[in-house]
């Protein structure tokens, strides 16, 4: 019996060597050279919040919490989700619960819920007060603690014209007694965020729904549905008219395609993670994501 999943056997030796490498490149920076290569905002519109400008288009981000790297395969990487962001037009985006039933459901489950200024102007304030709104120090661990294979926790927002970007390899994984102050304001600052309601307002906050996406990217892998028992994989036709050849996809290592959520309907929304796609006599294992605000654009 095998279970070989498609996020394991896309782990390669290069992958996980650029993975492990510690990261310590926090900075301030303009809008124009992010070190991800994204502007933090396209919006020209600015909001002013307690005095701090921050940009209000529906694909900009505000505020992006999340985690990055790790000792972990190179697909789950690619569907990795933030743990929480706000954007620009007022929506606040959080992952929702994953069981661990397997098959899992294809997609990370995602949801939203509106946020209204006086919400973002209550979060800026926090995020300014715990002094996020600043250029961020160093958050290397103290001299002589070694943490293997542990992700960078990254915070990211966007305001007064300016990204800032705040990065700490293995934040809450070393001891509490050998933590710097740095490593220690960032993870209380980030610990706050965990219920949102208590630093912005409850009456700031819509109700939690669903996340609706325009858009998916995707990876595939070709795979052979014989290998696969108990349970066995289903194998669907990969729909016509989708302006993506699965086939290019894998062309090479790291491509990935993005795809009108209206092209697919329901597709991926009722797959699981032993659903296959077959084109042209060839079946495939996807590794699909909602496309979210500031995310990098695929190759195809």
């Amino acid at each position: 019996m095998q279970r070989r999943t498609f996020l394991a056997a896309m782990v390669s030796a290069p992958t996980l060597a650029a993975l492990l490498a510690a990261c310590g490149d926090d900075s301030v920076v303009s809008p124009a050279t992010a070190p991800d290569g994204t502007s933090p905002g396209t919006s020209t519109t600015m909001a002013v919040s307690s005095g701090i400008p921050y940009p209000t288009g529906a694909d900009d981000v505000v505020l992006r919490y999340g985690y990055e790297g790790g000792f972990v395969a190179a697909g789950t990487i690619f569907i990795s989700v933030p743990t929480l962001m706000v954007t620009g037009d007022g929506r606040v985006i959080e992952p929702g619960a994953t069981t661990a039933i397997y098959p899992g459901a294809l997609l990370p489950s995602m949801f939203e819920r509106s946020i209204d200024q006086a919400g973002i102007e209550a979060l800026l304030s926090a995020a300014q007060k715990a002094g996020m709104l600043a250029s961020p120090p160093d958050y290397q661990l103290p001299d002589g603690i070694g943490i293997a294979d542990a992700p960078d926790t990254v915070l990211t927002i966007n305001a007064n014209n300016a990204q800032y970007l705040h990065r700490a390899y293995a934040l809450g994984m070393a001891d509490d007694p050998s933590s710097t102050p740095a490593r220690v304001a960032l993870s209380n600052f980030l610990g706050t965020l965990g219920n949102l309601a208590d630093v912005v307002g409850a009456e700031h906050l819509g109700e939690s729904a669903p996340l609706v996406t325009k858009q998916y990217r995707f990876q595939a892998m070709v795979v052979d549905p014989a290998t696969y028992t108990e349970p066995a994989p289903t194998v669907v036709p990969w729909p016509a008219g989708t302006g993506v050849e699965l086939k290019k996809v894998t062309a090479e290592l790291g491509t990935c395609a993005t795809i009108d959520a209206a092209a697919v309907g329901d597709l991926f929304t009722s797959a699981n993670q032993l659903t296959f796609f077959e084109e042209a006599g060839v079946a495939y294992q996807l590794s699909v994501v909602a496309v979210l605000p500031g995310d990098a654009a695929c190759t195809l």
